[in-house]
């Protein structure tokens, strides 16, 4: 399945909700993020809205535009959102894949909204992109 693909976030879900382990693995994560990816392959922006409660994986959902799109540039709702990510597909990629660190990646990535929020829970979050890189994935 192709990274950042509909079909890899129906497979993240169906994982999500077949192992019990993974709240555990999530460290017990809660957050309501938007990750964009820029510059994707197929000249495309996309969007994914994740919601995580207590480690459970709650919906995933994506939305896909025409680079260079709106996504890069819409305000930030923090009344639905707690974070919101935005990053090149070839950053976001090397998060996942473990090429680079967070704190490596801190020069090519935005982060919008309650960063504190997202930095006490940040065990979590490498552990939701170690999760990703668990799926079978093409680049």
């Amino acid at each position: 399945m192709k990274f950042l693909s509909n079909e890899m976030l129906d497979e993240m879900m169906k994982r999500a909700e077949e192992d019990p382990e993974l709240p555990e693995k999530l460290k017990e994560l809660t957050i309501r993020l938007l990750m964009v990816g820029t510059d994707c392959p197929g000249n495309e922006d996309r969007q994914y809205t994740v919601i995580v409660t207590d480690g459970k994986l709650i919906s995933i959902e994506m939305e896909i535009q025409s680079a260079p799109s709106e996504l890069r540039t819409a305000p930030f709702d923090k009344t639905k959102f707690d974070s919101r990510v935005l990053c090149p597909y070839e950053t976001l990629l090397d998060l996942v894949q473990e090429r680079i660190s967070m704190v490596a990646s801190l020069g090519k990535v935005k982060i919008d909204g309650d960063l504190p929020t997202l930095m006490t829970q940040i065990e979590g979050f490498i552990a939701f992109l170690q999760f990703m890189n668990t799926l079978p994935l093409e680049y």
